[in-house]
């Protein structure tokens, strides 16, 4: 690649790896998390791996910092997960609060068990949460402690 082309996709993947990061930090005393792998943890994992394997293909130093920035961002969305904690809803590392939420639903799955829910400052947006099918009633009663007043049957989708 082009010198020019390297930095600029560089510098682009800096700005993601601290965005991700960043979102790991907010979201890392989840109390409910979801479920490790799914169909994007495994894409993503295939990704690094094929990162890793172009470094031995690197041409100067520039690529070979290119792919470390790759692997860093492949890293943080791996280690990026959503979830509910004490003060929120986490999804990719953005935490709606409590407060902020108008209304919730949940509903079970073949295997998982889905929670929705509408936030008061964009009403058209669903969070849709995926967690594993045996934290139901775990999340349930917990959803009911923090906001039981906002429980509203909603179309799902």
């Amino acid at each position: 690649m082009e010198q020019t082309s390297n930095i600029i996709i560089s510098v682009i993947f800096l700005a993601m790896s601290v965005w991700l990061f960043y979102g790991v930090s907010k979201t890392r005393n989840l109390i409910f998390k979801d479920k490790l792998w799914n169909t994007y943890r495994v894409l993503f994992a295939i990704a690094g791996g094929l990162c890793l394997l172009t470094g031995f293909l690197y041409t100067s130093v520039w690529d070979l910092i290119r792919l470390v920035l790759m692997t860093l961002c492949v890293i943080g969305f791996l280690l990026l997960r959503d979830g509910i904690s004490d003060t929120g809803i986490a999804v990719m590392g953005r935490v709606t609060p409590f407060d902020m939420i108008r209304s919730y639903d949940y509903g079970d799955y073949k295997d998982s068990f889905r929670v929705y829910a509408v936030t008061e400052d964009d009403p058209d947006t669903k969070v849709v949460l995926t967690l594993p099918k045996d934290q139901k009633d775990e999340v349930i009663a917990f959803l009911k402690q923090k906001m039981g007043k906002k429980y509203t049957r909603m179309r799902k989708g």
